[in-house]
This record gives C-alpha cells, structure tokens and sequence, in this order.
C-alpha cells in the first residue's frame, strides 16, 4: 500500500512538473502578449483622438465576438478530446476529431465573415466591421489549430506563433504607422489584424507535421462518434461567446449607449485587466489537457493538485498587479494621455480591482469545470453571468455612463466564477484555497495591499516607495522558492 501511495505522489508531483514546465511557457507568451495588449491600447490612445479610438477598440471588439460564435467551442473540444486520445493509446482515432471540430468551425468562420459584411452599414464605422470580416477566418483557423496542437500538451507552439509571433507583428504595423504620422483608425486595424493570417498558416503546417506521426492503422480503425465530440464540444461553443462577451460585449455597449470617446475611456481605463486574463490564460491553457488526463483515469487527488498549485500560481501574478494599479489608478491612467485622466476612470479602476482579485483566486475554475466534463453547467453558469451583465449595462450606461458599465461587469465576473467554484466545490471536491494558496493570499495582500495602503496619508511618493519594495521582496521570494513553486 505504501509503494502504490509513493507510486501515486511520484505521478502527481510529475503531472505538477509538467504543468509547471507548460506554465511558464506560456507564462513567457502571457507576459509578451499582455504587455503587448496593453502597449497596442497605448498607442491607439496616444496617436488617434478618442473618437477614433474608441472606433478601433469597439472593431477589435466585435472582431473577438465574432470569432468566439464561429470557432463553435473546438478550440476546448479538441484539446479534451486529443489529451485523452493520447493518454489513453488511441492516437489513431486523433484524425476523426481533427475532421469533426475543423471543418464545422471553418464553414461557421466565413458564414460569420459573410454575416459581418452584410451587417456593415450598421455600425458607426462599416468600413472597420468589412475590413475585420475578411481576416475573421484566419482568426478561428489560427485558435482551433493550435488548440489541436495543446492536446498533445504542446505549448510551444501557441506561444511562439500567437502570444509571440502574432503580438510582436501587431506591434511592429501599429509603431510604423505612429511613427509614420499616418495614423487612423482603419490603418491601425488592418495592422492588428493582419497578422492573424501568417499565424493561421503556422499553426496549420505545424499541427500537420505533429499528426502526421500518429496515422491511424487501417486494420484497427479507431474513431470518436460526432455525437461523443459535439456532446461535450457544443454547450462549450455557447459558453465560449458568453465568456467572451463577458469581456468585451461592455465596450460595444457603452459605444452604442455612451458613444465612442466614453468607449475608448472605458477600454483605457479596464486594460490592466488584460495581464489578469492572460496570466489565468497562461496557466489555464497548461492545465487543460492534464487536467482533462487526470479525470479521464479517476485521479481526482492529482487534479486538485493541478487546480491548487496553479490557483498560487495565478494569485502570486496577477495581484501584485492589481493591488499596484488600484492604489496608483491615477499614474496608470496618465499612461495613456492627459484625457484619460479623470473621475469616473479612476471609479472604473477601483470597482474593477476587487472583482478581478477574487476571480483570481478562484484559478483556472471554468477550465476545470469543462475538463471534468461539466461543459452544460459552464454554459448555464457563463448565461447568468452574461445575462446579468447585459442587464446591469442597459440599466446603468444611460445613466451612469463607463461606472455602471464597471459595475456590470464586476458583478457579472464575480457570478461567474463563484458559481462554478461551489458547483465544483460540492460535486468533485476540488477547490483552489491549498495551504500554497492561501500563503499567496495572505503574501500578496499584505505587501501589495495593506502596507503600501498604510503609507497612502504620506504622498503618492511614499505609495509608490512601499509598492516597489514589496515588488522586491516579492520577486527575492519567487525567486528563492521556485522548486516549491
């Protein structure tokens, strides 16, 4: 009993390495693709007027919606499918769930790119919604294939192409054009966008060099059933837009409420929620396949090692940051120009910062929900998170204008991650808040949150002091416990 109990840890801590290796991976690409999230909102916000900006950021908006409905949930469908395939020895039925999640995504991909062209003229700029219609393809070849290619627990690949690759192309297009002087809303959305089609086409060569090595035996034909496939894939597709619209949906309302300038406030103002996101992301994409692994063979104790452990991970990163801009809300907003500045975008700021350091805490919850098969619950619960959300927005923009747009997302961000965390809680056992979590909780709470707060009736100076000292001692402690970390 002894030897199948160190057997069993031996596994665990192994499944843990691999994470950790897949992590910080992806981590590298969440860094490069978050700060290059934040620089591409810089510079909209410093070389196009509000307006314009908020034009840019409402098309990128409706770019990312769109993209969610027509990738039909295959991206989370696939990597469950292709990590199971393969931990359980049938690679050769791979090529069956390749067949079933790309093709549908594909026809639903220029469906939607039609619909958008179509739908041009209804927007405040058709030439922005045409322009995003044409790449809107690439965009969902590029995350179905590489999500294939995650299921074998390849992370290389998604970063190098997607969170490296494709944000330091964005990069490049939209400083020439600053740099150029010509700067516009249109010009700098062909630049965001257009690299979504060099990546697409990476990520295809890729995946086909990677499958190529696991062609099934045509003695022993092996196959997953569409029905199997899309009964787990499909309420994902629904959850996926909701999640999505979670995100993004409150800045195509405030343009339609508001108007486009409250707009670019607003997506100025919520940015720093991008390096959250893609820290949870990060961490999430390494966890999936594992996860998904290690439920597929009832090994419940090493996916709620794998939920922990990642939970202390996502909670060591993201609330530094949070802490640090909720407390310097006025410094960071200055980052994007004087009219950025003011008293409704800070309210954003401060209502924001709580939401989103709770969600962190709950980790990668809404991965292990969908890994443990629960993809109906997922749906039901991102529905009520959106539908409150929607409802908060329509009730408060009119009248509250980019603070009630804040509060609708807060609350709605705090529904959805709640929700599933008791619903995964009771039924599986699994829950985030390990002895690791709860030592970043408390960690990170008192250096980035209750001493630099203690030192805010001295100056901002004395703030910003106790923030980077904590920043210090923070990155002394990463550093000096990386083997437990």
């Amino acid at each position: 009993m002894a030897a199948l109990t160190s057997v069993a840890e031996d596994a665990d801590r192994e499944e843990l390495r691999g994470t950790a290796r897949g992590g910080l991976v992806n981590l590298v690409g969440a860094a490069v693709s978050g700060v290059g999230g934040l620089a591409v909102t810089w510079l909209a916000a410093v070389a196009l007027a509000p307006a314009e900006a908020g034009a840019f950021f409402t098309a990128t908006s409706v770019f990312l919606l769109a993209g969610a409905i027509a990738r039909l949930g295959t991206p989370t469908g696939l990597v469950y499918w292709v990590a199971r395939l393969n931990r359980n020895g049938r690679d050769g039925a791979v090529g069956s769930v390749l067949k079933l999640g790309l093709w549908p995504a594909a026809i639903a991909s220029m469906a939607a790119a039609t619909g958008l062209l179509l739908a041009a003229p209804m927007f405040a700029r058709p030439d922005l919604v045409r322009l995003i219609a044409v790449f809107l393809p690439a965009s969902v070849a590029m995350e179905a294939l590489l999500a294939a290619t995650r299921g074998y627990r390849l992370m290389g690949p998604s970063v190098v192409i997607d969170k490296l690759g494709r944000t330091a192309a964005q990069l490049v297009g939209l400083c020439a054009i600053a740099l150029a002087g010509t700067a516009s809303a249109f010009a700098i959305t062909f630049a965001w966008v257009l690299p979504y089609l060099p990546a697409a086409l990476a990520a295809g060569w890729y995946l086909l060099r990677r499958h190529r090595r696991s062609r099934p035996d045509p003695g022993f034909p092996d196959r997953v059933s569409a029905r199997a496939f899309w009964g787990f894939t499909a309420p994902r597709a629904a959850a996926g837009v909701a999640q999505l619209g979670l995100q993004r949906l409150d800045i195509i309302m405030v343009a339609a409420l508001a108007g486009l300038g409250p707009a670019a406030v607003y997506t100025v103002a919520t940015r720093f929620v991008i390096v959250g996101q893609m820290a949870s992301h990060a961490v999430g994409q390494s966890v999936q396949p594992r996860a998904a692994a290690a439920m597929a063979v009832g090994a419940p104790a090493s996916a709620r090692a794998l939920y922990q452990e990642s939970t202390a991970w996502i909670v060591a990163l993201t609330w530094p940051v949070y802490l640090t801009v909720g407390l310097l809300a006025d410094w960071y907003l200055r980052l994007f120009g004087g009219d950025y500045v003011s008293g409704d975008a800070r309210l954003v700021v401060w209502i924001l910062v709580p939401a989103m350091m709770c969600a962190s805490a709950c980790g990668v919850v809404d991965s292990m929900l969908a890994m443990a098969g629960k993809t109906s619950w997922q749906l039901t619960d991102v529905a009520i998170a959106l539908g409150v959300n929607v409802g908060l927005n329509l009730l408060l923009i009119p009248s509250m204008g980019v603070v009630g747009a804040a509060i609708a997302w807060s609350a709605a961000v705090l529904v959805n991650n709640l929700v599933p965390l008791s619903q995964l809680w009771r039924t599986f056992g699994l829950h985030p808040f390990g002895a690791l979590t709860r030592r970043a909780l408390l960690a990170a709470g008192l250096g980035f949150g209750v001493l630099p707060l203690a030192a805010v009736p001295l100056g901002p100076l004395w703030t910003s002091g106790a923030i980077a000292l904590a920043g210090l001692a923070w990155a002394v402690a990463l550093l000096r416990y990386r083997s437990r970390i």
